[in-house]
């Protein structure tokens, strides 16, 4: 069985760097080994597993899905822009403050407050000094260089408190170092006396993972000591990959470990997002007017990209496996479905 399984990872591997199809890289020596010892392996496998439970079984999706306050604090710190969303004083005539939108840079501390920097001169500033009251929105960015990613379908999260100026000597010290680093053009901003650093201070934090699938209030505590993911801005090179170039090896991922039935409602299925615990699904049936989310986990935790393609191409492996009627116990990685279209 570890000869067999070394096979397994070294084609996965294999597969993943220089970019094959599940099947033909796994056709080089798949048939050899099991031309060998087909019945062998088989029962070795299940013999194995009588002493000791599979992997997926004990999983949870605590242990292979990002918690929701994860998932926002990594949009949060992914992301280093966004809409600013102040009470307009021009209105106050009317008794009535609207709502009123700019675009701001900002990076995040390390208790997830998002720091700016605002001219005195510019209208939000202007804004928050009167009414700190405020609403920070950003939203995880689509690859230019493709139309694959939908902007809608992207993970989004609106930080709601009060904007408030940073006065500590020390923190403004480390800020401008940081705000620097994330955005070059400020060098001279930062020197000249007309700016200078705000803090929004999160009371209330709302994600939404995208377009028509979860969305739910974060916990502020638990969102200030939250990690975030280390794959985020990294991955979606390889998103856009797997939907080029392994149509095939998605579906029948779908059809042998997610339940779809490979019929005429099979519409199609899209990575939506890769982590370091492993990538969500978006699946739409009934001829493309139902679409549901799956999470698909790793058995381990990754911290680097190749590694998470190695993860991602073990999967394609199994299920093309089990497409070809080999199987044992522990085979498949965990998965669960998240969520439902919401016009179910």
């Amino acid at each position: 069985m570890r000869e067999v399984y070394r096979m397994r990872r070294a084609v996965a591997v294999a597969a993943a760097v220089l970019g094959m199809g599940v099947a033909d890289a796994f056709s080089l020596r798949y048939s050899q080994t099991h031309r060998a010892m087909p019945s062998a392996v088989r029962m070795t496998a299940t013999m194995q597993n009588t002493e000791a439970a599979p992997a997926s079984a004990e999983a949870t999706p605590q242990t292979y899905t990002l918690s929701v306050t994860e998932r926002a604090r990594t949009v949060a710190q992914s992301c280093t822009s966004g809409t600013l969303c102040t009470l307009c004083q021009r209105d106050e005539e009317d008794g009535q403050n609207a709502p009123f939108g700019t675009h701001v840079d900002y990076v995040l501390d390390s208790a997830g407050c998002p720091v700016m920097l605002l001219s005195d001169q510019s209208l939000h500033t202007g804004n928050v000094q009167k009414s700190p009251r405020a609403t920070l929105y950003t939203q995880m960015p689509v690859d230019p260089n493709t139309g694959a990613q939908i902007k809608a379908a992207m993970p989004r999260v609106s930080l709601v408190g009060k904007v408030v100026p940073v006065t500590d000597k020390d923190e403004i010290f480390a800020l401008r170092t940081a705000y620097s680093v994330a955005h070059t053009y400020a060098d001279r901003l930062i020197e000249s006396p007309k700016f200078d650093f705000w803090k929004l201070e999160p009371e209330r934090i709302y994600y939404v993972g995208g377009f028509g699938v979860q969305s739910t209030w974060v916990d502020r505590v638990e969102f200030e000591t939250a990690t975030a993911d280390i794959l985020a801005l990294e991955s979606n090179e390889l998103v856009n990959k797997l939907n080029a170039e392994k149509q095939q090896d998605l579906r029948t991922l779908c059809v042998q470990f997610l339940g779809v039935d490979d019929t005429a409602d099979f519409e199609s299925v899209r990575v939506v997002a890769i982590d370091k615990l492993g990538m969500d699904l978006r699946v739409a049936t009934d001829y493309g007017a139902r679409t549901d989310e799956y999470r698909v986990g790793f058995l381990c935790s990754v911290f680097a990209m190749e590694d998470a393609k190695s993860e991602i191409f073990k999967i394609f492996q199994e299920a093309w496996e089990k497409e070809q009627g080999y199987e044992w116990e522990d085979m498949g990685p965990p998965v669960m479905k998240y969520a439902e279209d919401i016009l179910k």
